[in-house]
């Protein structure tokens, strides 16, 4: 860790970590140290983020803010979104800060002429449940049309554009394979339309590394399942799901047998290795940002209920596809990035659940 950033014992004049979108300080200031060396290759950056608002990009507008206010990195943030003014209602922290100038468009319709960017962020539609309302068509045009736009925004001074695809661009897990491997040439059956979202990312990465092909630094983050602060506790996340149960009150309830397999990285541990892949990343690479270490549904669920402190947890479901299995093979991130997870499990869930408590007891939660 970074001496200077440590949360203890500052010295005199080094700025103090601040959260915008209510995070905690001291974790988010913990996050930077671990992440100086790369974050200083940033200095100077102007960043086009789009899915600003969004559960990541809210997160990384909080971390690279945060950065900047610690390491002085005097950096630009364009942030693009279709409904600013919600973001900022909800997030006043946010209001007036002065790094981020913000965007008001949808992704689909982003000015192509605002070029001149030297790092490009694409978190729009980062996970399957940004499909919300929209129709399959729609969800498949905007991951793609987006992808094209973000790609031309990036213009000739870019130095890194990141692309954050998903794991599910690899289709059923492999007969006996516990994970997936960078690179794995299978994919999801694209006559099926509940897999438009997975094609999209697929037909995104394809842009991506046609656009490479012409000279366009572009990286490429496959994120796996996360957990923390801001996710959907009413969405289609199991780990949300469950973590909303037992704080609540609740058993925990699963809609399966329980041997579906899962893996959960931290927040702040994924905003890490972004920026490890944003700057250091080979150009055209993937790369799997997940946790490594899986673990059954019921598994987990008894994890959380243990942590928090629930109810008990109830099975309640048919037997499920023993290929239900989404866990990521990381080696290509820890042996080329040197990343490692710096937030167990257990700790990742006791402090999404203290938060969503929290959250809980606000007249508005977030």
């Amino acid at each position: 860790m970074d001496p200077l950033l440590s949360s203890t014992d500052r010295p005199s004049g080094v700025p103090e970590c601040r959260s915008r979108s209510g995070l905690d300080a001291d974790e988010l200031c913990d996050s930077i140290s671990l992440s100086a060396a790369a974050l200083r290759q940033l200095a100077g950056a102007s960043f086009l983020v789009t899915g600003a608002t969004g559960w990541f990009g809210t997160w990384l507008l909080d971390f690279l803010c945060a950065a900047d206010d610690v390491l002085g990195l005097g950096i630009r943030i364009a942030a693009v979104s279709r409904e600013p003014e919600d973001f900022l209602s909800r997030f006043e922290g946010f209001r007036g800060e002065e790094r981020i100038s913000w965007i008001r468009s949808d992704v689909r319709q982003l000015n192509v002429r605002s070029q001149g960017y030297s790092h490009v962020i694409h978190a729009a539609a980062a996970s399957s449940e940004k499909g919300g309302d929209l129709s399959p068509r729609q969800q498949f045009d905007t991951i793609i049309e987006g992808t094209r736009r973000a790609i031309a925004c990036a213009g000739g001074s870019c130095k890194s554009l990141l692309l954050l695809s998903s794991g599910a661009v690899y289709g059923p897990a492999a007969p006996g394979a516990a994970r997936f491997m960078d690179g794995h040439s299978g994919g999801p059956d694209p006559s099926l339309p509940r897999n438009v979202y997975a094609e999209g990312k697929r037909a995104a990465e394809q842009l991506c590394a046609i656009a490479a092909g012409e000279g366009t630094p572009v990286r490429i983050a496959r994120c796996f399942a996360f957990v923390g602060p801001h996710m959907p506790f009413d969405r289609h996340f199991a780990i949300g799901n469950f973590i909303a149960d037992a704080v609540r009150g609740r058993p925990i309830r699963i809609r399966s047998d329980g041997s579906p397999q899962r893996s959960y990285l931290y927040m702040s541990d994924l905003m890490r290795a972004l920026v490890l892949i944003l700057v250091d990343g080979t150009i055209g690479r993937t790369y799997n940002v997940g946790s490594d270490v899986g673990l059954t549904i019921k598994e987990l669920a008894e994890r959380v209920n243990l942590v928090v402190g629930g109810r008990g947890v109830v099975l309640d479901g048919d037997v499920s596809d023993p290929g239900n299995r989404y866990v990521p093979d990381t080696t290509r991130l820890a042996n080329e990035l040197k990343f490692v997870p710096a937030v167990p499990l257990d700790t990742a869930i006791a402090r999404t659940a203290a938060w969503y408590r929290a959250q809980l007891s606000r007249p508005m939660p977030s």
